[in-house]
């Protein structure tokens, strides 16, 4: 048969998540007569039917060229879900992978053991955002086109939300400083609600509401600071062009099930603490520990000093039973979790990456970004994936990886300022030597005035 474009859904929540998605990837890629054109990002969702109490999925789609018919790829499929480790028992229980074909070209089967197009895809979310993510233009079976039946289903949900929201606890609060903000944060905690904390510095994307949803599927009560911490910003000018939305990003976030916004001025959250011009008085910027070292600790120096002040009294303020961030800014999560180590509170989750559909990881600078360097940002990914294939295939040293990825990077004409690799379970502010056993790929470039990070676990971890 001549090749078809398929499509498939995976999903994992037994043991290491991550690495059960990564080994079905790489054993697709090795599949004869499979081709992968494209991967999303991995979304982390709950559990839909089935048993009580199971761990939350990542889930994420893929879409193929194939050769096989549909009965032939699904074989496939479950003799991957096999060597990963699935064993079938409970409808709808806990799996170590789940690999569902959702669309085999115009093929329709309807069988006992297949059913193609799958028949609730276009009810879920967790299937529907992966695949608008790689192919935004899709059409799915019902002649919908993908974006808009997720704006259906997101919108009724919203609804469902809203109702909930108003019978509980009355529509969201928006408060404009941080004592204000303490204030509620303390009630919740009396009257024995487990809160969720997502700072952020505004100008909201799909990934920071991502966040936002998974701490309102883990928590009572969500709050939310958007707050542009001056601190954090080497060039006066990236903290002046920061983009800057209050009343948009209230809206979003409302939408998403959040309890509380709030935002605040460096005064605010440091009363009697700042000097004239601005800043804080000497002194008072906390060490931001060794996991600040080098890369992005050296290319913007005092950087973290920034992060970990202003994240330390945000905690101090919230005292969240969770606090999540992105896994995209890979040496500010280690640094943070560094700071809730000393402080003592509170549980850090780290969420995975959201990407747009070509790859690039959000971010709110992307909105700075010129079209002709928007065609050029996806390089960052191919360099972390070029990175991944190698050690995929047996290479274990930090210099050719280095050396692949600034391959890739030169191929685009980008400004590098660092393409390297650290083990992560034991940060050095330089390059680790010999064989690896774990490993994450960084890489940092500028696109004209726009300055871009990414970075990618080679070993399946997160």
């Amino acid at each position: 048969m001549s090749d078809a474009r398929a499509w498939v859904g995976l999903g994992s929540n037994l043991g290491d998540r991550e690495r059960h998605l990564a080994g079905a990837l790489q054993r697709l890629e090795r599949a004869p007569g499979v081709r992968v054109l494209a991967r999303s990002s991995w979304y982390e969702t709950d559990p839909v039917g089935g048993p009580d109490g199971q761990p939350p999925y990542l889930n994420g789609a893929l879409s193929l060229e194939t050769r096989h018919g549909p009965r032939e790829l699904l074989r496939l499929l479950h003799a991957i879900e096999r060597a990963e480790g699935r064993r079938r028992g409970v409808r709808n229980g806990p799996r170590t992978l789940d690999l569902d074909l959702l669309i085999c070209g115009t093929t329709r089967v309807e069988g006992p053991a297949l059913r193609i197009p799958h028949p609730r895809m276009e009810e879920r979310l967790f299937v529907l955002v992966p695949l608008g993510e790689i192919d935004p233009g899709l059409v799915l079976p019902s002649g919908r086109g993908v974006l808009s039946r997720i704006d259906e289903l997101r919108a009724s949900q919203r609804g469902a939300a809203t109702a909930l929201r108003g019978r509980e606890s009355g529509l969201m609060e928006l408060l404009e400083d941080p004592a204000s903000a303490g204030q509620w944060c303390a009630r919740q905690r009396e009257a024995g609600r487990t809160l969720g904390f997502v700072p952020t510095m505004g100008a909201l994307h799909e990934g920071h509401l991502s966040l936002a949803r998974r701490s309102v599927a883990e928590n009572a009560r969500t709050c939310v600071s958007v707050f542009v911490n001056p601190l954090q910003f080497n060039e006066a000018a990236d903290f002046r062009g920061y983009p800057r939305d209050l009343d948009g990003d209230a809206a979003l976030l409302a939408a998403e099930g959040c309890t509380m916004v709030f935002t605040g001025t460096l005064e605010g959250f440091f009363p009697g603490e700042t000097t004239p011009e601005g800043g804080l008085r000497p002194g008072l910027l906390l060490d931001a520990g060794p996991c600040a070292r080098g890369l992005e600790g050296s290319f913007r120096p005092g950087h973290f000093e920034g992060v970990a002040t202003i994240v330390s009294r945000l905690f101090e303020v919230v005292r969240p039973d969770r606090a999540y961030f992105g896994a995209k800014d890979f040496q500010q999560c280690l640094v943070v979790e560094e700071v809730a180590r000393r402080l003592g509170f509170p549980e850090v989750v780290r969420c995975p990456t959201s990407r747009e559909p070509t790859g690039l990881a959000r971010s709110s600078r992307n909105l700075l970004l010129r079209e002709e360097d928007r065609e050029r940002a996806p390089a960052l990914h191919r360099a972390l994936w070029a990175a991944r294939a190698a050690w995929s295939s047996g290479v274990r040293e930090a210099a050719p990886l280095r050396e692949l990825m600034l391959g890739e990077l030169a191929r685009a004409d980008l400004e590098v300022e660092y393409a390297e690799v650290r083990q992560p379970s034991s940060w050095t502010a330089a390059e680790p030597e010999g064989r690896l056993s774990e490993a994450v790929a960084l890489v940092a470039a500028r696109l004209g005035r726009v300055r871009l990070i990414d970075n990618l676990r080679l070993d399946g971890g997160s």
